[in-house]
């Protein structure tokens, strides 16, 4: 499977759900496909302007696409994931949890950059939760091996990223 094609099927799974853009520049890094989700649910009370509650929950999706992954793309880009989540996350008193979640895209993977995926952690909490948290998924396909590799929190994105047949 070459990065266009996997690129493509990620598009169309990210389509129904989520405003897609691709070959773009974010905080001066080229991104391959760029993905948002918002979420805004509430209870009201008798009609819609008596309102209980509300909760958000977000995420931004980052798709790059490289060579081949070595440990410096994967530092890189876990730095660029770090300072989105500073520039794009924005804590109120509804927001409930943001995730952002960044794909490294690649041909082949060393060793080392799998090991640093896989160690990889990211969570911050607002204002001892009252203003919600934010976690970063950091996910690694291999494109020659048919693998992905993800952090702990990307487990739970794991099987959305598998390269089908």
């Amino acid at each position: 499977m070459t990065h266009q094609e996997y690129l493509s099927s990620l598009a169309d799974k990210y389509q129904r759900h989520f405003q897609t853009q691709s070959d773009m520049t974010i905080l001066g890094q080229k991104i391959d496909l760029s993905a948002i989700y918002s979420c805004v649910s509430g209870r009201t009370f008798i009609t819609q302007n008596d309102v209980i509650d509300r909760c958000e929950n977000h995420e931004h999706c980052y798709v790059k696409s490289y060579d081949a992954i070595t440990p410096r793309e994967v530092e890189a880009f876990t730095e660029f994931l770090i300072k989105a989540v500073s520039e794009f996350v924005s804590p109120k008193v509804d927001h409930m949890c943001t995730y952002m979640t960044g794909v490294i895209v690649g041909s082949s993977m060393t060793p080392e950059a799998a090991e640093m995926i896989k160690r990889f952690s990211y969570s911050k909490v607002y204002m001892f939760y009252l203003k919600g948290w934010c976690d970063i998924r950091l996910v690694g396909v291999h494109l020659q091996e048919r693998t992905v590799i993800t952090n702990k929190a990307g487990g739970k994105v794991k099987k959305v990223y598998q390269i089908t047949p």
